[in-house]
């Protein structure tokens, strides 16, 4: 199976008057496979959004970025490689999409200047056969539409259609249900899933929402304070998770089988971005904190899982 996406020690840092601050992202290290989804789950702030922007190539001109990026064929990615593919061999989901599409245009304009762009023939029959993909049932009246005439939940369909106009090899989706209620997300979490089943492209899939992660995705990273600090196949690291972090996610989950009033949470908060960490990012949330935490922990492999951390043994 060949390797889509391969992201190797990315730092990402933001200079501000002449001063360069403290990476938000130190290291990251992801790859995904063709066909298959990765899923990055953590806290808010903890850099999901910021690692998405740098693969697509979308930082701001005042951020500093260091590591490589391998896409598909093409090898290691600059910023310019990236922005010539961008939005035909890799496109993105955004988080809200009330904001993401331009209020002063219809859908219809919208998705075929997109399409245009793209180079697609037959622009109309093509819009609607792709708004119909994604479960509008009268593609007519939401192409005529403006969006503030539609739904949360029909505009991420339109989204997501859009996102596909091109037949990408990946598709990074942000944060696609937390503008949702969750009878429609859940919905659709299950749309997105049932077209790269039938389209066959890979997807980055980046959530604070564990189960949403669990649900769509093959593989899982979770990202702490800028740093990746366990990945593997997602049965086996929802089911047997190692990192002490990401038991404490887990173990946060609102389950029905736990008493009423019982909540559980990890102690303490994430580190501002402008700490200058050392060592383990969580050992002071950590109650298995030892000595050597003061330390970057090694990467631990147990079987397909690995885990940058002390305390774990193989």
């Amino acid at each position: 199976m060949s390797t889509v996406l391969r992201v190797s020690n990315l730092e990402v840092d933001f200079q501000i008057n002449d001063v360069v601050n403290n990476s938000p992202l130190r290291g990251i290290n992801l790859e995904i496979k063709a066909g298959r989804t990765l899923g990055i789950v953590g806290e808010t702030g903890c850099g999901k959004t910021l690692t998405a922007t740098a693969i697509m190539g979308l930082l701001p001109s005042s951020a500093v970025q260091r590591g490589t990026i391998e896409f598909a064929d093409h090898g290691v990615m600059s910023t310019h490689d990236m922005a010539a593919i961008r939005g035909s061999e890799i496109t993105m989901i955004f988080q809200n999409p009330q904001s993401a599409f331009n209020p002063i245009f219809s859908l219809g304009a919208q998705l075929t200047m997109v399409a245009q762009r793209r180079g697609i023939s037959n622009i109309p029959a093509t819009l609607t056969a792709r708004l119909e993909s994604v479960g509008l049932r009268d593609p007519q009246r939401v192409l005529e539409s403006y969006p503030h005439e539609l739904s949360g939940g029909m505009l991420q369909r339109c989204m997501i259609a859009m996102a596909l106009l091109s037949s990408p090899t990946l598709l990074i989706a942000d944060e696609p249900t937390t503008a949702l209620d969750a009878t429609i997300g859940d919905q659709v979490l299950t749309l997105i899933a049932s077209l790269q089943k039938r389209e066959g492209f890979a997807m980055l899939f980046i959530s604070h929402d564990v189960s949403a992660v669990a649900k769509v995705s093959d593989d899982i990273a979770v990202i702490y304070a800028g740093r990746v600090v366990e990945t593997g196949p997602a049965h086996e690291v929802m089911n047997s998770p190692q990192h002490p972090y990401t038991q404490g996610l887990l173990g946060a989950i609102p389950r029905a089988d736990k008493a009423r009033g019982t909540l559980v949470a990890i102690p303490g908060n994430v580190p501002s971005v402008l700490t200058n960490i050392k060592g383990c990012a969580f050992a002071e949330r950590c109650s298995w904190r030892i000595d050597t935490c003061d330390q970057e922990p090694p990467i631990v492999r147990i079987g397909s899982q690995s885990v940058a951390c002390w305390v774990v043994k193989p």
